[in-house]
């Protein structure tokens, strides 16, 4: 069991990591190869099928939860006859799908803020996710399974394997002056491939008898009942992430260019979701086996000090990105870029508001009581949506972080004012505690970097590398009065600051 959590979290985390640095640098790559307003209709149309994998009605988790229940009751017989009549699930919410992006396709054009002679490359785009949407909903299935009996390893060898892929592409696409249709297809094609590998491995491993579709609905249903109860939830979390660049795309002045920006804001704040992500399926094992025993105590003790490593671990990913948020992005896609870094600061800025939460978040999932957390979501959602709409002709990349702060705000509002104490029973000024006193050292830290200017770190002739270079120098000037001063405040012992970076 040790070598599973080792081995899974390795490559999940390495997954994360490839997918980062792929985005990373293949952004401002393409963003030359093929210039702002072409790459900006790939991002709407990825943004557009993304919402549309809502449809998905919380089997992602329904159908692993059941699974890993089942494998364990040796009911091996009713896995496979779910599994089945899953991919019979996933063929008819392809089909939904696919009718979705040829509406787009054929009656789409005065949706978006774009140019007359940009939408029929719009459109083939939509005609190309539409030609793989079957395979790729079909490979959800045998994903979940995987995921199910531990094969989490195995999955992301597989996306890994993807990623590099990938990168080998976008060297292609440069060197072989391939045009945007031909890029996105064989982009798309091998997200679809990774069904290969992922149905080979359910056959081979006895998983799965035939990969045949099934209609055993009336035992397929005690799944989706589950997953419907958590479907809202993330119906508007992912209606609150996913919808920004489609806003800025149908309000903007000019919908391809403005989701270009928010795209290149975008890239650093993705990659520390990415890398925290895997803290709440971390804290839940615990969390649940806690909420069983039910010592408040005992959880109000792990709430705080895990709020207060995680605070820290945020600062670590956030604030290097805060004191030098222009020399990133100057270093990253060239100096005309550069106005965007007060948004790459202020939505740094709120991740860490959104993550401090991670461990008290951890028990509400544990506790299964989510009505509330559903209204607030879909409230907050809302709001943003329309601070987003309110705002992008004004200040276009701008209204979309904005939005995400006013999003984020409601909710750590709503978890602190009722969720908190009604549901947890947590004492809400020690969790405030646990996190503001890491955070201000955090701030404090900042005074002498951010008094620090280009000029002083000017050592390569290259003038890239000398961007990178203030960032370097920037971090390190931030990073040892942060540790400094956690130690001197004894926010935390020197043993526990070494257990956090390690």
């Amino acid at each position: 069991m040790k070598n599973y959590f080792v081995s899974s979290f390795f490559w999940s985390t390495l997954s994360k990591i490839l997918n980062a640095i792929f985005g990373f640098i293949t952004v401002p790559l393409l963003l030359g190869y093929f210039g702002k307003a072409d790459y900006g209709l790939l991002s709407i149309a990825t943004a557009c099928n993304g919402c549309m994998h809502l449809m998905d009605l919380g089997m992602n988790t329904g159908a692993v939860r059941f699974f890993s229940s089942w494998e364990a009751e040796g009911k091996r017989e009713l896995i496979q006859k779910v599994s089945n009549t899953n991919t019979t699930f996933y063929l008819i919410v392809s089909a939904v799908n696919i009718v979705g992006l040829l509406i787009l396709a054929w009656f789409g054009e005065n949706l978006f803020s774009i140019q007359h002679d940009q939408f029929p490359k719009l459109r083939t785009c939509f005609y190309i996710l539409a030609l793989f949407s079957s395979i790729t909903w079909i490979n959800s299935a045998y994903t979940q399974l995987l995921t199910a009996y531990k094969q989490i390893a195995f999955t992301m060898k597989v996306n890994c394997v993807l990623v590099l892929l990938r990168i080998a592409l976008v060297v292609v696409v440069l060197i072989g002056k391939l045009s945007l249709i031909e890029y996105f297809f064989v982009l798309t094609a091998l997200v679809a491939v990774a069904i290969i590998p992922n149905a080979i491995k359910c056959k081979c491993d006895g998983l799965l008898n035939t990969l045949k579709p099934a209609a055993f609905w009336k035992e397929f249903g005690i799944v989706l009942s589950f997953s419907l109860s958590i479907f809202a939830l993330s119906l508007f979390q992912v209606l609150a992430t996913q919808s920004r660049p489609i806003v800025l795309s149908l309000f903007a002045e000019n919908g391809a260019e403005s989701v270009a920006d928010f795209r290149i804001v975008e890239v650093i704040p993705q990659f520390i979701i990415m890398v925290c992500g895997t803290l709440t399926s971390i804290f839940l094992p615990k969390s649940s086996e806690m909420v069983v025993k039910s010592n408040n105590a005992e959880i109000q003790n792990y709430v705080n000090i895990w709020t207060t490593r995680t605070t820290i671990l945020v600062c670590f990913l956030c604030f290097p990105f805060i004191i030098a948020a222009k020399e990133v992005l100057i270093a990253y896609v060239g100096s005309e870029e550069a106005y965007l870094a007060k948004w790459l600061q202020l939505w740094c800025f709120f991740l860490i508001i959104q993550m401090h939460s991670t461990p008290a978040f951890s028990f509400i999932l544990a506790k299964g009581k989510t009505r509330v957390l559903v209204i607030a979501t879909a409230a907050a959602s809302v709001v943003s949506i329309l601070v987003n709409i309110f705002l992008c002709k004004s200040v276009p990349v701008g209204s979309a972080v904005i939005g995400y702060a006013v999003y984020m705000t409601c909710l750590i509002g709503v978890y602190y004012i009722y969720i908190y104490k009604y549901y947890i029973n947590l004492n809400r000024m020690s969790v405030i505690k646990s996190f503001i006193l890491p955070f201000i050292a955090a701030l404090l830290a900042t005074i002498i970097p951010l008094n620090f200017t280009f000029d002083d770190f000017a050592f390569f002739s290259l003038d890239r590398m000398n961007f990178i270079s203030v960032f370097v120098f920037k971090s390190f000037m931030w990073i040892i009065p942060f540790i400094a001063l956690l130690l001197l405040f004894r926010i935390v012992k020197l043993s526990e600051l070494k257990e956090i970076l390690k």
